[in-house]
């Protein structure tokens, strides 16, 4: 299967979750043979992550990987060829500069739809933290016959590169579940502010709910990261929700991240902090408090509760047990490893 034939059946709506897996391992299995990197999950403390001050980029095999996490590689190639066309429209006249942060070794959210365009209408800036994964993308662009195309990339921390002039386009994709580990919240605070008026930055949104639920039941229900009807899951089994404790959103990133305060240990910088009741309730013993991610790449795409490894549950331990009425300051902590903190109130 070759490169356009990928990219037509991911963008063909009407493909089965069967021709979906089918073009995605197809593209793999090209990159992989390509550039001899593998992918490999690398959740083991000697993976060649590289430690950033505002969280974690990780290897060149981990972000291989991610292409075969299928929902979340099409609903971002989808997002992405609508918000190109969406911008094509918006500025007719002049090639769209895209900057793509935390390519990867594959550019697996771009390089399928090149081909779709012709060599002056886009400007692309492909950035990665690490050498291998550009050097990896190089070889695909000859590969794949994109060579003609104006495509540079770029060696840099996504979290304080400045870009020469204003971009259309930004992807930057760099979150595990939660928004935990990696530095997406910094990045997109970073980059948000150097796109033109009306430039588009992708994912568009990012809402973190605490909510209660029965996880074992989910799990059981819904296993691990497959495609869902998120309304289903909600009338299936109980779910209840306290509180959203984080929105994303590029346009206030930079502001939210300005008004950062130390927290009370004078370590960390934290973004302004939600105040959440435990409510009560006769079948709370049964229920666990977890963090639910969902995503807006762009429009009508959305990554809801399970359609992603990025949008699957993150228990709350420090919750447990639960007891109504409990009071807790949970704030999301900026720095070398992003995550949420929970502080016990004193109950009323």
């Amino acid at each position: 299967m070759n490169i356009n034939a990928i990219s037509d059946t991911i963008l063909d709506e009407t493909s089965s979750p069967e021709a979906l897996r089918e073009a995605l391992d197809a593209f793999v299995a090209s990159c992989s043979e390509i550039t001899n990197i593998r992918p490999d999950p690398s959740f083991d403390a000697w993976a060649e992550d590289s430690l950033l001050d505002n969280g974690v980029a990780i290897n060149p095999q981990a972000a291989a990987h991610c292409a075969i996490d299928y929902q979340r590689s099409v609903v971002f190639i989808r997002g992405v060829y609508a918000a190109i066309n969406a911008l094509k429209a918006r500025f007719p006249d002049t090639p769209l500069e895209i900057l793509y942060a935390g390519c990867g070794p594959f550019g697996t959210l771009l390089l399928p739809l090149l081909g779709r365009f012709s060599a002056g209408e886009l400007k692309v800036y492909l950035l990665d933290f690490h050498q291998r994964s550009l050097d990896s993308v190089k070889l695909l662009l000859a590969d794949f016959g994109f060579c003609a195309h104006a495509v540079q990339t770029v060696k840099a921390n996504a979290c304080d590169y400045k870009h020469t002039g204003k971009l259309h386009l930004v992807i930057a994709e760099a979150m595990q579940k939660s928004l935990e580990q990696e530095p997406q919240f910094a990045v997109t605070a970073n980059l948000a502010p150097q796109l033109c008026p009306t430039g588009v930055f992708i994912p568009q949104r990012i809402d973190v709910s605490m909510c209660l639920a029965d996880l074992e039941q989910e799990k059981e229900l819904f296993g691990q990261s497959q495609k869902i009807d998120s309304n289903g899951l909600e009338k299936s089994t109980p779910r209840y929700l306290v509180e959203t404790v984080c929105t994303l959103i590029p346009e206030h990133a930079f502001d939210q991240v300005q008004l950062a305060q130390t927290n009370s240990d004078g370590l960390r910088f934290e973004l302004e902090p939600t105040i959440v009741v435990i409510p009560t309730m006769a079948d709370i013993a049964g229920l666990d408090a977890a963090l639910f991610t969902r995503i807006c790449v762009f429009g009508r795409y959305w990554l809801k509760d399970y359609e992603s490894q990025i949008t699957l549950p993150l228990k709350c331990h420090e919750l447990s047990p639960l007891a109504g009425g409990e009071r807790y300051r949970v704030s999301y902590q900026l720095g070398s490893y992003p995550k949420f903190h929970f502080e016990r109130l004193n109950s009323k």
